[in-house]
């Protein structure tokens, strides 16, 4: 091993120290520089890795290959930002849990969200309010807007009626004017960032579980249900008919499985934008979307199915209110069996009905208009009269001779 020293002072009026000491040995040399500002230590490798230690920085340069192996724990704290490049593969396995957690302290140490919302409660309000100052109720905090005008006298609805402007809408801007410090106090409080972002140039695969789990969710029952299928005539009176249809029934079969669960939770907003090639969501389980505002699908084609490998699948509608339909060209419903239930009135809106099949009314019919029969047999009444113009076809009267010519019925 050698040792170089070297000392040199200067004799100016600002006097600097320079020195260097240098340790040779057959596995590398360090270098310890003592100049003034400017001190630094460095212990290089025969393969020129080194490791060097100066005011500024840390630095490390492993030539090939660098392996740290920890038998305890491992903590690493950077005060400042961290910034990590890789130009080839990046693998990292986790033997337990990983969490990636992003953020303020004050966001898991203290209710600053709980407080922002609160803060915001108020001017929420306003935004949901109807911009007339008809009747409503929040979908989610179930606030209470009151009327304040006249609804439409045929129908009682809101449209048609008189209402004014919301002054709620209205005064928006100086609601959040008037807001805007006490919201601004609790917004600094939360700090900078917090967000996560992640971009990859082709893939991102997530996948939780090694294998998909395909036990039956649930069963289909084929003939579960006793429903109406129709109405048949017998001794001219209607009786109906009923057949059986199927049944879905829901078993919890997979909620024990410790392991394959995705949660993704979202405070606001979840945006999912995708290419050409479309969207897929495919499950061997119950798939929900449930939502308290309103549930939009859209696209060139809209197809909805209810079908299984037994052919017992089935789709049900409901609605608390009413359920509209709207086709530009054609409706049409093919069925079996087609059962239409009203209550109370059952309309048809159209220029012309065609009924390709016979058609049974078991109440009252009122033609308006005029009444054409085509068939070879004519109108028949086994059970009653026709009654023309206040003349009974069954108790009319002639009066005259009956030999000869008699009067017009009446």
């Amino acid at each position: 091993m050698s040792v170089n020293d070297r000392i040199v002072e200067t004799g100016a009026e600002f006097s600097k120290l320079r020195r260097q000491d240098v340790w040779k040995t057959h596995g590398g040399a360090i270098v310890s520089d003592g100049n003034t500002g400017e001190e630094r230590i460095q212990i290089t490798g025969p393969g020129g890795g080194n490791i060097n230690i100066n005011n500024n920085v840390n630095s490390e340069l492993a030539p090939n290959n660098k392996q740290t192996y920890v038998l305890g724990k491992n903590f690493s704290t950077t005060a400042g930002d961290n910034h990590e490049t890789t130009n080839g593969l990046k693998e990292i396995r986790v033997g337990e849990n990983l969490n990636i957690i992003t953020g303020p302290q004050s966001f898991y140490n203290s209710p600053i969200a709980d407080e922002w919302v609160e803060k915001n409660i108020e001017l929420a309000a306003a935004k949901a309010a109807p911009e007339y100052n008809y009747g409503a109720v929040g979908n989610n905090t179930e606030t209470v807007y009151q009327s304040g005008g006249t609804v439409d006298e045929e129908s009682g609805a809101v449209e048609g009626g008189d209402f004014q402007p919301n002054e709620s809408q209205a005064d928006i801007p100086g609601l959040m004017e008037a807001k805007a410090a006490d919201i601004a106090a609790t917004e600094a409080k939360m700090g900078n960032g917090g967000s996560i972002n992640m971009m990859s140039a082709k893939h991102v695969s997530l996948i939780a579980g090694t294998k998909a789990v395909a036990f039956d969710s649930g069963v289909m029952v084929p003939d579960a249900r006793k429903v109406l299928k129709g109405y048949e005539v017998k001794d001219g009176k209607p009786e109906p008919t009923y057949t059986a249809v199927s049944n879905y029934e829901s078993k919890d079969t997979s909620g024990a499985v410790p392991f394959g669960d995705v949660y993704i939770s979202a405070g606001t907003k979840m945006r999912v934008v995708t290419g050409s090639g479309g969207l897929s969501i495919k499950t061997a389980g119950e798939a929900n979307i449930n939502t308290t505002g309103r549930l939009m699908l859209g696209g060139a084609e809209v197809s909805i199915a209810g079908g299984n490998k037994s052919n017992s699948g089935r789709i049900t509608m409901v609605s608390d209110t009413d359920l509209y339909m709207e086709a530009g060209t054609i409706t049409a419903r093919n069925a079996p069996n087609i059962n239409d239930i009203a209550d109370n009135f059952h309309t048809f809106v159209t220029p012309q009905a065609i009924f390709t099949g016979n058609l049974h009314v078991m109440g009252d019919l009122v033609v308006d208009g005029n009444v054409t029969v085509n068939g070879s047999t004519g109108i028949e009444v086994p059970n009653g009269d026709v009654v023309a113009s206040g003349v009974s076809l069954v108790n009319h009267t002639h009066t005259g001779d009956s030999g000869g010519t008699t009067s017009p019925p009446n």
